[in-house]
């Protein structure tokens, strides 16, 4: 993690809220390690609890570190740095408070992408990356921590590690076609995150199945907008009237891309839009969603489209979708 970033942000920076100071940064010991010092010794701090960084200048947020070595004397300790706002310079002087992330209710906190919380489960989602998007959008890049899961009435998802999770689509379930997808996360950093999921569905009617690649790229592009790109490839398949986009595939193989943008609102909330190409049918559709995010509870309320040159309704169309789920 980079600190040699524009010193502008702290004259210029929208961001500006009164903190109580409770820790100071005294001393850089490495890229993610700052040590901290208590400005009251009565402050109680244990391992793991998360800390809000902001300027001792501006008061803008810099970031959130997690406290790791607590007992490095009577007032001081260590902290790795968990998340970093790339306008901004964490260094010595710089004040720190405890946050309780586990809260939607955090008014003061300023929604930006690169301010997001990814390693911790406890962590209300409306400071978390989406992970995933709808029934008609799909899986981010981005997956669950270990032993977190995602419930709703299109999808279930588990995390087995912080890398790695297992799906099921329940809407396939419910029309007797078996199916299971893995997950994998295969790098990640402050800008970007790469993913790959190999799905199989099985048609007991036609005693036929059919197998899904589908690569995910997630990028940030600044403070408020990132980018999800999607590539799906997948076999032949049997007609299945009843499930989103599923007339025959003639070909062995099918390609699908997708192409999103996100916007970041200033309460958490998001919104995604963008267009899908599937290169053999050579049509063009896409989707708009309104994401609103709570500590647990997603709701999703949109417009999705197959072939944008089709103007009537349906699943060829235009759908109206509505989706929830919860993530704990």
């Amino acid at each position: 993690m980079k600190f040699i970033l524009a010193l502008s942000f702290f004259t210029f920076s929208p961001f500006l809220y009164s903190y109580e100071k409770e820790f100071v940064i005294t001393q850089i010991l490495s890229d993610e390690v700052i040590k901290i010092e208590k400005l009251d010794p009565n402050i109680e701090i244990e391992s793991g609890d998360i800390l809000l960084i902001y300027s001792h200048e501006s008061k803008s947020v810099l970031g959130y570190a997690r406290a790791e070595l607590v007992n490095l004397g009577e007032s001081s300790f260590t902290a790795t740095i968990e998340t970093h706002n790339k306008s901004g310079i964490i260094r010595p002087e710089n004040f720190l408070r405890k946050a309780d992330l586990t809260s939607s209710s955090n008014e003061n906190f300023p929604a930006r992408h690169d301010l997001f919380y990814h390693n911790e489960k406890k962590v209300s989602s409306k400071y978390r990356p989406l992970v995933y998007t709808g029934i008609a959008q799909g899986f981010t890049a981005s997956n669950l921590v270990k032993n977190e899961y995602l419930v709703g009435p299109s999808m279930l998802s588990y995390g087995i590690t912080s890398r790695f999770q297992v799906n099921t689509n329940l809407i396939s379930i419910m029309f007797n076609i078996p199916n299971l997808s893995l997950k994998n996360t295969l790098y990640k950093n402050d800008e970007f995150e790469f993913s790959v999921e190999n799905g199989f569905q099985f048609f007991p009617e036609k005693k036929r199945g059919s197998y899904q690649l589908t690569g995910y790229l997630d990028m940030v592009t600044n403070s408020s907008f990132n980018s999800y790109m999607k590539l799906r490839v997948f076999t032949q398949k049997p007609e299945d009237e009843y499930l989103y986009n599923s007339d025959e595939y003639l070909k062995n193989l099918n390609l699908e891309l997708s192409l999103s943008y996100g916007y970041l609102f200033s309460n958490w909330n998001r919104l995604l839009f963008g267009p899908k190409v599937d290169v053999n049918k050579k049509k063009v559709g896409g989707v708009i969603g309104y994401y609103i995010v709570d500590k647990e509870f997603h709701t999703m309320l949109g417009v999705s489209s197959n072939d944008f040159s089709l103007f009537e309704v349906g699943k060829q169309g235009y759908l109206l979708n509505l989706d929830f789920w919860w993530r704990f």
